[in-house]
């Protein structure tokens, strides 16, 4: 007879199960991991990726002087290098010294005028209220150099020396990638699976196409913005016409913050003056604003990537909130590659949606007769 009392036998733990919880624990620990480096490298990752772009920017305009003079590729970069550098010597040389003391003029007397401007909304009922709820010229001073006078000159210099150390080190990234370019880019696709590399060679040739319109296309803004603005205070009669066209000309990297932020002192200097002399001011910033938008960045452009305005100002005010002027002054172009690899790998590849990426028809042509990657 069998022994109905006795204890059922315990049950054992499936080895495997524990091998499987090991092992999505010691993942999920890596990839927390790699996010905290990430996070902690996050400001060097996005100089990296300012090398890039001018690399991108060198890199386009060596292969237009290339195609134009059967110079091989490092030559033509070679030369375009130069010709940069003899460009920004001379004029260092013979407009800096005048444009760095209107600069310092500017900088000096913004303040003064601030108060001006201050001084005569107060003036106004509804004007003295907004007055009492702006701070000060002199206060704003105080606050940002709030310290002993130690303290203000070592954050100065320490301030001026990272900005020196990030522009050594976008040149240098910059300088790299130009020169070999696709190198690093077979080193990408050396990282994907072989049956996948055909699809990784499309999605890098679209961002790099986009990358470059979008550069093309900011460069001329830059210029156009630059000159117009320029010209338009120097008509108008505003002092200080030759900086104020040069931050315009900058800012305008910053699609639709950036001519809010060099409007302002423009605004302020003509607003001290007269208040028509403000509104001229404000309609010239509105006519080289529409003109660059709706005529010159798409006519340089043509079809690169359009992201949609309301992801794109939020993008720029994440970015600037997280990771300050140098995350606003990237966000566009971050965007872009994020907006493009979303619409060729999730949109096309996962969800099976038929999407017209600028760009894309083109490197499909070009992929299909592109070599693979050798993996020894």
């Amino acid at each position: 007879m069998s022994d109905t009392g006795s204890e059922p036998a315990p049950r054992q733990t499936d080895p495997s199960f524990v091998h499987r919880v090991l092992v999505a624990v010691g993942l999920t620990l890596l990839c927390l991991l790699i996010v905290a480096l990430l996070w902690q490298a996050a400001e060097i990752l996005l100089l990296v990726f300012a090398g890039l772009l001018l690399a991108i920017l060198l890199r386009s305009v060596a292969d237009f002087v290339s195609t134009y003079t059967t110079l091989p590729s490092t030559w033509s970069m070679l030369v375009v290098m130069l010709s940069i550098a003899a460009v920004v010597a001379l004029g260092w040389r013979l407009v800096a010294p005048s444009v760095q003391q209107e600069f310092s003029d500017l900088s000096d007397q913004l303040p003064v005028i601030y108060d001006q401007v201050r001084t005569k909304v107060s003036e106004y009922p509804l004007g003295r209220r907004i007055v009492d709820a702006v701070p000060s010229a002199r206060n704003i001073a105080f606050g940002r150099q709030s310290g002993n006078i130690f303290e203000r000159i070592t954050g100065v210099v320490s301030t001026a020396f990272e900005l020196a150390l990030n522009t050594l080190i976008v040149l240098m990234v910059g300088a790299y990638f130009s020169f070999s370019l696709p190198a690093y880019k077979n080193g990408l696709i050396a990282l994907v699976p072989v049956r996948h590399e055909p699809r990784a060679r499309q999605l890098l040739a679209v961002i790099h196409f986009t990358l470059q319109r979008f550069l093309l296309g900011i460069a001329g803004s830059m210029t156009v913005n630059g000159l117009l603005t320029f010209g338009g205070l120097w008509f108008l009669g505003i002092s200080f016409a030759v900086p104020l066209g040069i931050i315009a000309g900058i800012m305008s990297f910053i699609p639709n913050l950036g001519p809010l932020i060099a409007g302002f002192p423009a605004f302020l200097i003509a607003v001290a003056v007269s208040p028509s002399q403000g509104l001229y001011v404000v309609l010239l910033y509105l006519f080289v604003q529409n003109l660059d938008g709706y005529v010159i960045t798409p006519l340089i452009q043509q079809r690169a990537a359009s992201i949609p305005p309301v992801l794109l100002v939020a993008s720029q005010l994440l970015l600037a909130v997280v990771f300050g002027f140098l995350g606003l002054l990237l966000a566009v172009p971050l965007v872009a590659v994020v907006f493009v690899a979303v619409r060729m790998l999730y949109v096309e590849d996962v969800l099976g949606r038929q999407l017209d990426v600028p760009g894309e028809q083109r490197a499909r042509r070009r992929v299909s007769g592109a070599p693979r990657v050798r993996r020894d």
